[in-house]
């Protein structure tokens, strides 16, 4: 949180990406299974990882845009869409 450097309002979205990682990370306790393991019986893919507060562009739609426009616009990662393949990104503009 501190290295992101974004406001406290976030301290959530820190919290919840945390625990996501924690969950995929094998445990001792579980006989060196994760709990993502236990509960989907499937390995945790650490590929879609991201680092919490990095820098990472968002497409703009189409429809708003003309052909001197931006094609994308500064972000910031804060999160991943629960439930799906997305990511929660706070715009810095």
């Amino acid at each position: 949180m501190i290295q992101s450097h974004l406001p406290n309002i976030y301290w959530s979205y820190s919290v919840i990406h945390v625990a996501h990682i924690i969950n995929m990370l094998s445990n001792l306790v579980l006989n060196y299974s994760s709990p993502h393991e236990m509960l989907y019986k499937t390995e945790a893919d650490f590929n879609g990882l991201k680092v919490f507060g990095s820098l990472c562009y968002a497409s703009t739609f189409l429809t708003n845009r003309t052909k001197f426009d931006p094609r994308a616009s500064k972000c910031v990662f804060i999160g991943f869409k629960r439930g799906t393949k997305l990511y929660i990104l706070l715009n810095i503009q």
